[in-house]
């Protein structure tokens, strides 16, 4: 595949010609074009540095993308996977701003909610913090008065932990819960509410079923969300494709700085050299300062442990041995024809089971007010239904997957939304399956920093360890890559690093 480069003519940062085999002096190579390498390179590139970024597919965004793919039934701009982001995630957020994009016309903003076709409903007030988390409890749909004040109690609780509870494991009631799955944090919460409620957001924030996920993460992520401003509980549903969202408009930033940014430019080594790091792509080798590695997990461990033997031989290969050791979980999104059907609310809640595995189900026609980048048809009739923690589901052939979830939609939406029992018998479908969405995200996982302890490189992805950066631990996310991008430009920015008159 041949490499293309961005220019600041380009309409599209895939447009340009072939790289070069010289290196600027002092530039920064960025391995990996998704989210984290993006805000990484974004970061260098408004600090002055020289960027090269180097992604192997043909399109921007890593494990978070639009795909080129189209179905003849299924009308629009499709991603890899319906993803929603959150208020809370602001350094993202803030990267967008940056880099040119307006989060309030690009994402729809919704107030937390939690909605089943069948009238159980939580859904939190426009009321300042904590008010509209009290608020949601008293105007819930489905709870008895025994739930309602459980789940008072279990965000009270949050609430009341502290950061010296998240550096010593414990909840907000001092029990600890380092090791502990988040279906045994939660065992005596009322079924309703696990079943529901938390258990549905656990998968859906960690990709890992309550029985494996990591209680500590997971609270984690309830704490940032619900318990800060009243925005950050928000649910941001993204408007545009995500390559458009952020990663192209960072490389038009980059470029427009003097940077470069290289699709179908995959890098098959790395190798440390007397003024940085060698590069092997299939236009030959290139010479950079500064490296970050920011591609899938899998990926990473093969450029690190490959690295010919030298004096940070052990920090490579312990960094590898991590990555190595991570078991991977996929996300299924099918992408629905159903005609001139709508739903209620922009997205609802299903109720999953090995025969019935879709857990949310989206109105695309909700989200498309504004224009497409290309002349594709609206996708006024296409409803997104996501499974993650989607080991199952990945596995059966895809015409079964889509006849289970039309017979799940036609069974209950059907009592609830007018013709809807026809989606059994309907047909046109689009089954994407992203086999290494994410990392299991299970207690105990030992997860690398940014700093690996090698000069000259930094580590980048929704999967560093985070806190020698000073955020999280997170789950595999849009905002952990975001994070640890700039985390790692952080760190090579502050290495001193000799000009090209001295190296």
């Amino acid at each position: 595949m041949a490499e293309r480069a961005a220019t600041p003519a380009a309409t599209s940062p895939r447009a340009g010609d072939a790289v070069g085999a010289a290196g600027a002096a002092g530039a920064v190579g960025i391995i990996g074009g998704g989210w984290a390498g993006m805000a990484a390179a974004l970061e260098l590139a408004q600090a002055g540095r020289v960027v090269q970024v180097f992604e192997a597919a043909p399109v921007l965004g890593g494990r978070a993308r639009r795909v080129a793919r189209r179905h003849p039934q299924v009308a629009g701009e499709l991603d890899n996977g319906q993803h929603l982001l959150l208020g809370a995630y602001r350094h993202t957020l803030a990267l967008m701003r940056r880099a040119g994009v307006d989060p309030d016309a690009a994402l729809l903003r919704l107030p937390l909610q939690m909605a089943y076709a069948d009238g159980w409903r939580l859904q939190a007030p426009r009321l300042p913090a904590p008010w509209h988390l009290v608020g949601m409890g008293l105007t819930a749909r489905g709870l008895g008065w025994r739930e309602r004040a459980a789940l008072a109690q279990a965000l009270s609780r949050l609430r009341a932990a502290s950061d010296d509870d998240d550096a010593a494991d414990t909840d907000g009631a001092g029990a600890n819960i380092a090791g502990e799955t988040v279906a045994a944090w939660l065992a005596q919460a009322p079924s309703s509410l696990r079943e529901r409620l938390w258990f549905p957001l656990c998968v859906a924030a960690l990709n890992t079923p309550a029985e494996q996920a990591d209680a500590r993460v997971f609270r984690r992520v309830l704490r940032d969300s619900l318990l800060a401003a009243r925005g950050d509980s928000d649910m941001l549903v993204p408007r545009r494709d995500l390559s458009r969202l952020f990663p192209e408009a960072a490389a038009h930033a980059i470029v427009a700085a003097g940077g470069t940014v290289r699709t179908g430019a995959a890098v098959q080594a790395i190798s440390q050299s007397p003024h940085g790091w060698l590069l092997q792509t299939h236009a030959g080798r290139q010479e950079v300062a500064q490296l970050v590695v920011a591609t899938a997990p899998r990926q990473a461990a093969r450029l690190l442990a490959q690295v010919p033997h030298g004096p940070h031989q052990a920090a490579l290969q312990a960094a590898a041995a991590k990555l190595q050791a991570f078991d991977h979980v996929p996300i299924v999104t099918l992408y629905l024809n159903v005609g001139a059907l709508r739903l209620p609310r922009p997205f609802l809640a299903l109720d999953a089971s090995a025969a019935a595995p879709g857990q949310f189900v989206f109105d695309r026609a909700a989200l498309s007010t504004e224009p497409r980048a290309s002349a594709a048809p609206d996708h006024d009739n296409v409803w997104s239904v996501v499974i993650s923690a989607a080991d199952d589901a990945a596995a059966l052939p895809q015409a079964e997957l889509a006849r289970r979830v039309r017979a799940q939609l036609a069974t209950q939406l059907a009592p609830w939304i007018a013709g809807a029992a026809h989606l059994a018998d309907a047909r046109g479908e689009f089954v994407i399956a992203e086999r290494l969405a994410t990392f299991r995200c299970i207690p105990g996982l030992a997860r690398p920093g940014n700093d690996i302890g090698v000069p000259r490189l930094a580590l980048a992805g929704d999967y560093t360890d985070g806190r020698d950066g000073a955020y999280g631990p997170y789950p595999a996310t849009i905002e952990a890559a975001t994070r640890s991008g700039s985390a790692a430009a952080a760190l090579l920015q502050r290495e001193r690093v000799p000009s090209a008159a001295t190296a």
